[in-house]
């Protein structure tokens, strides 16, 4: 079974948390909320208040995941950004080839963490001046370079759940997705 652990810090959105969560439910994946912070309660940047699986302190198999999926949402993305802890699981997640996402601000993360510059990279466009100095922007809605992938924002959550669920689970998992989802 794959896993996956998807990061909560306050402010993050909820579309780009919760709609690849339920993806990747519907795939068959083990797929697990972290809180950031000391507590499990997250405020979205809408100020829904989600419940985490887990505090960040309390998970000790990173090392164990498929996939790490770094949500935006502000300031969300920003205080992912700030969190040692969060940079250093994602570089060394990255490095050891595994699947590292990031959608809308998250890219970002990558960039303040030092995480593969000069790879091909899209965010939310807020975001492109800033992701423009270390990295080749693409502005797509869905970017993939090697075991990195970026989305463009919300709007394209869904999409970007799927795209994740087809690389870590095949063609079977995104039947089984789309058909519990009614898409086509």
């Amino acid at each position: 079974m794959k896993k996956a652990y998807i990061f909560l810090a306050d402010g993050f959105e909820v579309i780009e948390a919760l709609a690849p969560y339920d993806v990747f439910c519907r795939a068959g994946f083990d797929v697990k909320t972290v809180s950031i912070s000391n507590k499990k309660q997250v405020a979205a940047s809408n100020k829904i208040k989600v419940e985490a699986d887990f505090l960040i302190s309390e998970v000790k198999d990173f090392d164990q995941a498929d996939l790490l999926y770094l949500p935006g949402g502000y300031p969300g993305y920003e205080n992912l950004g700030n969190d040692p802890k969060v940079g250093e699981l994602a570089k060394k997640h990255y490095e050891s080839g595994k699947i590292l996402a990031a959608i809308c601000g998250a890219p970002t993360v990558l960039l303040k963490n030092g995480i593969g510059f000069g790879k091909n990279v899209t965010s939310h466009s807020c975001c492109k001046d800033e992701m423009s100095t270390k990295y080749n922007y693409t502005g797509n809605f869905i970017t993939r370079d090697g075991n990195l992938l970026t989305c463009i924002g919300a709007g394209h959550s869904v999409d970007f759940a799927i795209c994740l669920a087809e690389i870590l689970g095949g063609e079977a998992a995104v039947t089984k997705v789309k058909k519990g989802m009614e898409l086509k």
